[in-house]
This record gives structure tokens, C-alpha cells and sequence, in this order.
């Protein structure tokens, strides 16, 4: 019974009454042990009434079973999964082992989950509720929550109890933590369970020592009178209180009872495993009807389940470890499932036990290949303390490293790569732990370490392994891409071209000859790094199965450093569809973050908002700081070219904090140029001149020579607005020399733009035509407009101003069509200057959409069905259905042909980003 929890119980039936109308909940019940979750979950699943109910249950044995929760789940509304669409349902299959094949992308088994339970509710609402859900498996955690996430106005319902003190996907979801009972409630409690009278000061102390905890009192009521006779001072430990409670009960029981009860404590209470355990130890199974009696357990028809998870943790607990290992020795024997067998005869092992860890590692290979990498890192981490050879404990250790990070959990991957590298014996294991340690460093702590990690690395592997050598001086140029420091990463570029020859694999010549190329565009040798850059775009990756985890980067970072339209712009298409397929998540806050920037140097600025809100989500939780520098740094940058004049200001802020302490002076350079464009956006050409100015200093310290980060057409179009042609004429030579040195259409667009700004009035026209005809080779709408408002403006002011009219209007449109505002005003009040009046889109109709909003707008306009856009964007149909009645609203229309009217939807190029 509940005692007290009045507002809580109407907050979970206020939930359920939503859920049944239309309107989706999710709630995690947060608190201690025996706080009173369990029971408010029961309460609230025995009153349910219109609904449909699914329960779920974690359990210890089977937290690192990949996916073991989803089975609880899904299990019951497979009936529906049939209609999911063909890759979610492949990916719920693969997930759950029902079928073979590829590894499901994380956003697929998350998306096929809500597609699942949105589908199931179109028949009935559904209510969903999950005890003890810390003990789920992560992978099921990281798909329950990723459909949580997303639930809007679905006939959905889930309430999930959780420890309050366990870091868990969930723990972000709506929340209502259960604090201890009052001394009345405690009172009535104890009334209600018939635990006999109490004094005041005997209650008062009871209330004391058992912190208002529901278990702690019903279990130790029996004896108050110790209560009353302690002194008031002393503490009293609560866990031991309630471990010795629930000790006493089981050393009642029988020797035989006590034998079958640990086996089902060691297991997930399964009667058909736990039978033909019991008979391979000779006691009978019946014998659990005594701890029954007992109020231990209950007993169901397929399974036998613990009063509550203390109870099970004091039958494991009260165990000798000899009796423990022979239960996990049976039950590993009878077990069916490759997974839980090698889990059980890994506990039973004693000392190194070869047979037992290639059974972990098989099952820690199946749990990744379903997308199960913490489950996958556990296996490989076990396995590696019961392998008898030295070297295969170093591997295990390293690939348990591995599957850590690709799970998002950096701490737990250095601990298990330091473990490795102390036991490390050959040059080549050292250079592969350290190598890997310095990657893991560039995301998330020292880049200068990591730099020098993995030149030391390189230079132990080069002798040894050439093509392991020229990946780590791959990975060195990404950190020092990240500091900016261009001297290095020209050093690891030459030897990265020193190390290649005939022999080199596929994979080492691609991703190797993209870095190279990155390198030396950091570096000011842009034309030879193009060429790099292409040669590795067009290298095959031999006898290789694709890229591993950590060269996904490189799939975007060359056409993104390319920034050309054409083959590279098909390259990167193609590149964010491999990371949208594959990409773990302690990969993700870089990848999306290189999205986000392409789509912020193109005509996809809502993508980019939302690719680099979630990069920061990610980075957040998986404290990859640097990435969470550059992510801030990015969306500070686009905020300013929209006007968001107090968020951008704030993202730079933080970003400027996190680059400093790590060097991270990409990022500060990002959140630096973020800073001048918002002075520059806002009209102070002056300050703008002095911020634009400090990032030149900058960039000159680091040494960096790369024309795209230099701020020199935005400093040409300040000293021309003050009026100083002569500085404006020095700037635009110099920007004009980088840019040449790079080779690239962007760049030299932005040069010949501040040149024809800047130069005599006999060149101007020629100049700016020259400047359009390399916006065209290019996806970026920005600049292109920029071009196109400065050309309109030197019109104008030539008394040119049928020609402007022309102009202007096009750069009206492309700065609209983003939805930079400050932009739009500028360019507006050009046009009116022509004496032409600007029609501008109602009132920044479209900017006031969200940017999932507008992702929804852009799929549906195109003529996508509702179930394909939800598809698409990781979202529920009825979900998809409600935002686009707020669209309509905002954009004051009625019909998907209005909508794709007032997007100017077709093939621009848009993509949609999860």
C-alpha cells in the first residue's frame, strides 16, 4: 500500500489521464532503495483502467545482456512490428536477435522503439511502466530513452523508477523524486502493517534512524524496542539494518530452500533455467514455495520474482563466494543464450580460465555488432581479466577502451587504455594504447598532450607498422587541427607522405592522403592540399569493410574542407549518410558538429541549429569538452549572422572558457570571428574592426594561414563603410594573396569580393562578376548573398539602380531564405534606397519556426507522407501531425501546396539531420 504520496499519485494519474486523451507523459520516479518506488509503480499499473499495460522489470543478471530490456518491452507488441517501415524493422529484428544482419545505427533501434509503441497505441493507449530501470541493459536504456524523447501526442504513458543516485539516459526525462516519509505518515505505516504500538520518542528515534524510508521501516518495526533503549546519538546503518533483516529470514529457510533461492538470485528468476539447474544439483525446485511462504519471493507460472531488489542483493550477499560461483557454474551450463552463459561462467571462473573469456569476447563481438557497446565493453573487460595470455589481455583491454568511447563513457575508456598501456611489453602495444589515449584526449582533455601522445606513438609504430602509423599521424593532424597548430600538423603530414608506398593498405592510403591534405590547407598550402584532399576522396579502401569508428571523421572533413559544389558536394551527402548510419555515440558531438558547419556554409540553417543543439546535448553528457567548445563555438557563429544577438553572445562566452583551458584554439577562433560578425551584423563597423582585428592577431600568433579563417573580406567591408578605401585596398591585396595560396572557389569568392569592395570603380563590376562565378561553384548561400548585397549597394550608389534592383532582390531572398535577419533588414533597405519597395515574407514568418519545425516543413513541402517524414526525422506520424498544425499556424496557411509555396521547397539541397 501507498501511505501519504497524495500529490505524487495525482501527478501519475493526471499522466495516465493525458495519455488516454491524446497527449503523451513520460515521468521517472527518482529515490533510494525502498523508497517506495516499486510500490507506486504498482499502484499506479493495478489502477489503470482503458489502457493497454506493459511492464518491464531490470534485472542484475541480465544488465549485460544486450537489449535484454527491449525483449520486456517489445515483446508483447511484435504483432505490430511488421508495419513499421522496412529499415526500422530490420533494425528492432537485429537488435533483438530475431534476425541477422548489419549493425543497427542508434538512431534505428530508438526510432523502430517509438515507432513501435506510437503504433501500438493507435489501437488502444498504452501505459508503460519500468521498475528498477537502472538495471536495464544501456543499450535498451539508450532506445527506451531516445523514443521517450520524442513521444508528443501520442496515447503513450511511461513511468520509470529509477535509483536517484545511478547516471542513466533517463535521468534528463520529467522527474519527481520520492523524499522519506513524514514522522505521521511513519506512523500510519507502521499502523497499517500491524507493528504494534509506539511511544512518541520511540517513533520519533524509529523515524530517526530509518531516514522516513518505507522498507527500512516495515522491515526493521520488529525491533523497536532497540530503538527506545539507544542512545539518540548513535547512527544507525541503515543498509546493514535492512541486509541483517532480510538475513534473518533467509537463514530460516531450510538448507535445501536457501540452495534453489540462490539460484534464483544468481539468474533472472527463469523456472525452466532454474528446473534444469536445481535437477543438475540434485534439489528439488519445489523447495521454493518455503521462501515463498516466507514473503521472499512470489512465485508465477514461468518465473520466480524478489519482494523487492534488497532482498535479492541479501540472498546474493548472505552467500558464501564458493556457493556463488557453483550457482553461476550451473546455471552457465544450462544456460541457452550465448551471452548469459558466458556471463555465468565468468563469475564461476577462479583465476585465469581461457574457455570463459572467448566466450565473453564472442559475445562482447555479437553485443557490438547489435549496437550494444557498453553492454560489448563490459564482456571485452571481463574477458580480459580471465585471458591467461599476456597479449590477448592487452588486446581485450584495448578493444574494450574502444567500445567504451564508442558508447559515450570517456572515463571508463582511459581507465581500461591505462590498464592496457601498464601492461603494455612491445613498442607496438605501447604505441597502440597510447595512440589511442591521445585520440580519446583530443575530445575531451589536453590537445597538447594528445598531440605529443600521438607523434609519440607514430614515431614507435613507423618501423613496425607503417599503415598503423600513418592512421596515428592521421589522428595527430586532428588534434592539431583542433589547436590550430599548423607547424605540427605540416609534420605529421610529411610523414605521413614519407610512410606511404606501394604496399600501403586502402584504408591507410585514403584516410591518411585526406589528413595529409587537411594539413597543409591549415598550413597556407591550399592548391597541394586540394589535391591530397581529392586523392583520398577517390582511393578505394581495398579488402576492407569500410572505415572504423574513428575515421568516420575524415568521410566529412574532406569534402567539407573542399567546400564545392559538384562531386564533393555528392561526396558529402553521401559521407553524412554513413555517419547517420553508423556512428556511435562518443563519436557523435564532432561528426554532427562537422555537419552542422557544412549546412551552416550552405542553405541549411535550421540543420545546422539542430545538428549543433544535439552536439552539445551529447558532448555535455559525455564530457567531451573540446567538442562541446567547437559545437558552442559554431551555433554562437550562426547565431550571430541570424541576429540572436544574447544567445550567440552567451554560446561564445562558454565556448571561449572551455578553448582556453585546453588550447582548443579552433574553437576559439570560431566563437572570436562569432563575436566581430555580431558587432558587424549590428552596424558598429568600428568595433566590429577591433574584433576582427584580435582574431587576426590571433591567427597570427598560432601561425595559422588558412584564408577561410581569416576575417579579411568581413574587415575590407568595415574600413569601406568608415571610408577608409586605403586600409581597405592593403587588406583586400593580402586576403587576396591567402586566398590564392588555397586554390579554392570559396575562398577566392570572398577575396575578389572585398577587392572589387575596396579597388577602383573601373574594376568594380568586373570584380563582383568574378566573385559570383565562384559563389557558383560553391554551396554557400550566405556569402553568395553577401556578394550579391555589396555588388547591389555599389550599384545603387552609381546610379545604376535598375541593374541593383535586380541584385538586391536576389540577396533579399537568399538572406530570408536563412533566415539571417539582420542580413535581410540591410539588404531591404538597399532595395527601398532603389526606390523599389522590398517584398519582404511576412514578417520573418518562416524564422519563427523551431528549428525541428522547420525540418518537418522542408520533408513535408517536398511531398512526403507524414509516416515517411516521421521516418525520416525520428519522430512518431502524430507527432509529425501536430507540428505541422503549429506551421500552418505560424505561416497563416491551410495545405501542403501553401507549404511548399512559402518554403520555395524543391531540389536545394536540403537535408534533414535526427
Amino acid at each position: 500500500m501507498v501511505v501519504g504520496r497524495g500529490s505524487e499519485r495525482q501527478r501519475i494519474e493526471r499522466l495516465l489521464a493525458g495519455a488516454r486523451s491524446g497527449v503523451s507523459g513520460v515521468l521517472v520516479l527518482a529515490g533510494e532503495p525502498g523508497i517506495g518506488k516499486t510500490t507506486m509503480l504498482q499502484q499506479a499499473r493495478d489502477g489503470v483502467s482503458g489502457m493497454r499495460v506493459i511492464s518491464v522489470g531490470g534485472v542484475e543478471a541480465e544488465r549485460e545482456l544486450a537489449f535484454s530490456g527491449l525483449h520486456q518491452l517489445c515483446g508483447r507488441l511484435l504483432g505490430v512490428a511488421r508495419g513499421l517501415p522496412p529499415r526500422q524493422y530490420q533494425a528492432l529484428a537485429v537488435a533483438l536477435a530475431v534476425n541477422d544482419g548489419p549493425t543497427p545505427d542508434r538512431f534505428a533501434v530508438g526510432a523502430a522503439v517509438l515507432g513501435l509503441i506510437a503504433r501500438a497505441a493507435e489501437e488502444d493507449p498504452l501505459a508503460i511502466f519500468i521498475d528498477d530501470a537502472h538495471l536495464l541493459d544501456a543499450s535498451s536504456l539508450q532506445a527506451i530513452s531516445f523514443a521517450a524523447r520524442r513521444l508528443l501526442t501520442d496515447r503513450v504513458a511511461i513511468v520509470a523508477a529509477l535509483r536517484n543516485e545511478i547516471d542513466s539516459p533517463l535521468r534528463d526525462l520529467p522527474r519527481m523524486d520520492l523524499g522519506p516519509l513524514g514522522l505521521e505518515d511513519t506512523r500510519t505505516l507502521l499502523a497499517a502493517w500491524n507493528r504494534g504500538s509506539w511511544d512518541a520518542a520511540e517513533l520519533a528515534r524509529f523515524h530517526a534512524a530509518t531516514g522516513g524510508n518505507p522498507l527500512a521501516i516495515i522491515e526493521l518495526a520488529g525491533k523497536h524496542g532497540s530503538f527506545g533503549l539507544s542512545p539518540p546519538a548513535l547512527p544507525v546503518p541503515l543498509t546493514g539494518r535492512l541486509l541483517d533483516a532480510f538475513s534473518g529470514r533467509i537463514r530460516s529457510l531450510s538448507s535445501a530452500a536457501r540452495a534453489v533461492l540462490l539460484l534464483a538470485a544468481t539468474d533472472n528468476g527463469d523456472l525452466r533455467m532454474l528446473g534444469a539447474a536445481c535437477q543438475a544439483m540434485g534439489v528439488d525446485l519445489g523447495h521454493l514455495s518455503e521462501a515463498e511462504d516466507a514473503g521472499l519471493v512470489s512465485l508465477g507460472n514461468t518465473a520466480v520474482e524478489f519482494r523487492h531488489p534488497l532482498m535479492r542483493a541479501a540472498v546474493y550477499g548472505a552467500a558464501e563466494p564458493a556457493a556463488r560461483r557453483e550457482a553461476h557454474r550451473l546455471l552457465g551450463n544450462t544456460a541457452i543464450g550465448l551471452e548469459s552463459r558466458a556471463w555465468h561462467l565468468a563469475e564461476a571462473a577462479i583465476g585465469p580460465d581461457d574457455a570463459a573469456s572467448r566466450l565473453l569476447e564472442a559475445a562482447a563481438v555479437a553485443s557490438a555488432g547489435r549496437g550494444a557497446n557498453a553492454v560489448a565493453a563490459a564482456q571485452l573487460e571481463r574477458a580480459a581479466t580471465l585471458a591467461a595470455d599476456h597479449g590477448t589481455a592487452f588486446e581485450l583491454l584495448v578493444r574494450a577502451g574502444d567500445q567504451c568511447w564508442l558508447a559515450g563513457s570517456s572515463g571508463r575508456a582511459i581507465a581500461d587504455l591505462e590498464r592496457a598501456l601498464a601492461m603494455a611489453r612491445t613498442p607496438v602495444e605501447v604505441a597502440t594504447a597510447t595512440g589511442r589515449l591521445g585520440a580519446i584526449a583530443a575530445r575531451c582533455g589536453s590537445l597538447q598532450v594528445a598531440r605529443d601522445m600521438q607523434f609519440e606513438a607514430a614515431t614507435q609504430m613507423a618501423p613496425r607498422d607503417p599503415d598503423a602509423a600513418i592512421l596515428l599521424l592521421a589522428d595527430t593532424i586532428d588534434a592539431c587541427l583542433y589547436l590550430c597548430d599548423a607547424p605540427s600538423a605540416m609534420r605529421a603530414s610529411d610523414g605521413i607522405i614519407a610512410l606511404m608506398g606501394p604496399g600501403t593498405s586502402g584504408a591507410a592510403r585514403k584516410w591518411g592522403s585526406i589528413a595529409a591534405g587537411v594539413a597543409l590547407v591549415l598550413g597556407g598550402r591550399g592548391d597541394r592540399g586540394a589535391g591530397f584532399i581529392r586523392s583520398g576522396m577517390a582511393a578505394h579502401l581495398g579488402n576492407a569493410t569500410g572505415p572504423d569508428q574513428w575515421q568516420l571523421r575524415w568521410h566529412l572533413m574532406g569534402p567539407l574542407f573542399l567546400r564545392e559544389t559538384g562531386g564533393a558536394r555528392k561526396a558529402m551527402t553521401a559521407a553524412v549518410e554513413t555517419v547517420r548510419k553508423r556512428a556511435a555515440v562518443g563519436m557523435l558531438p564532432f561528426l554532427l558538429t562537422l555537419v552542422a558547419r557544412d549546412d551552416a556554409a550552405a542553405a541549411n540553417w535550421a540543420g545546422a541549429e539542430a545538428g549543433y543543439t544535439e552536439a552539445i546535448r551529447i558532448a555535455r553528457e559525455d564530457g567531451q569538452s573540446n567538442d562541446l567548445a567547437l559545437a558552442l563555438a559554431g551555433l554562437a557563429w550562426l547565431e550571430a549572422r541570424q541576429g540572436k544577438a544574447g544567445s550567440s553572445a552567451l554560446h561564445a562566452e562558454e565556448s571561449t572558457v572551455l578553448a582556453v583551458k585546453n588550447s582548443a584554439h579552433l574553437a576559439r577562433l570560431w566563437a572570436m570571428f562569432a563575436i566581430a560578425d555580431l558587432e558587424a551584423a549590428t552596424g558598429d563597423a568600428a568595433r566590429a574592426i577591433e574584433a576582427y582585428t584580435g582574431l587576426e592577431k590571433v591567427l597570427e600568433e598560432v601561425g595559422v594561414k588558412d584564408a577561410d579563417l581569416m576575417p579579411g573580406a568581413e574587415l575590407v567591408e568595415c574600413w569601406c563603410r568608415l571610408g577608409d578605401k586605403a586600409r581597405a585596398g592593403n587588406v583586400a591585396e593580402g586576403f587576396l594573396a591567402a586566398a590564392e595560396a588555397k586554390g579554392q572557389p570559396w575562398a577566392l569568392a570572398r577575396a575578389h569580393r572585398a577587392l572589387a569592395m575596396a579597388g577602383d570603380e573601373a574594376d568594380a563590376v568586373a570584380g563582383f562578376e568574378r566573385a559570383l562565378a565562384f559563389h557558383a561553384q560553391t554551396p554557400d548561400l550566405f556569402e553568395a548573398a553577401r556578394t550579391k548585397l555589396a555588388y547591389g549597394s555599389w550599384l545603387r550608389r552609381s546610379r545604376r539602380r535598375i541593374d541593383a534592383r535586380v541584385v538586391l532582390r536576389e540577396a533579399l531572398d537568399g538572406f530570408e531564405r536563412l533566415g539571417a535577419v539582420p542580413w535581410s533588414d540591410r539588404a531591404a533597405a538597399e532595395l527601398n534606397a532603389t526606390g523599389e519597395t522590398a517584398m519582404r515574407r511576412e514578417a520573418g514568418a518562416l524564422g519563427r519556426l523551431t528549428p525541428q519545425e522547420h525540418q518537418i516543413a522542408a520533408l513535408l513541402a517536398t511531398g512526403k507522407t507524414t509516416r515517411v517524414a516521421a521516418e525520416g526525422l525520428f519522430l512518431s506520424p502524430k507527432t509529425v501531425e501536430y507540428h505541422l498544425r503549429h506551421i500552418y499556424l505560424k505561416l497563416g496557411i491551410h495545405s501542403r501546396e501553401e507549404l511548399a509555396a512559402a518554403l520555395g521547397a524543391g531540389p536545394d539541397g536540403i537535408r534533414l539531420h535526427p
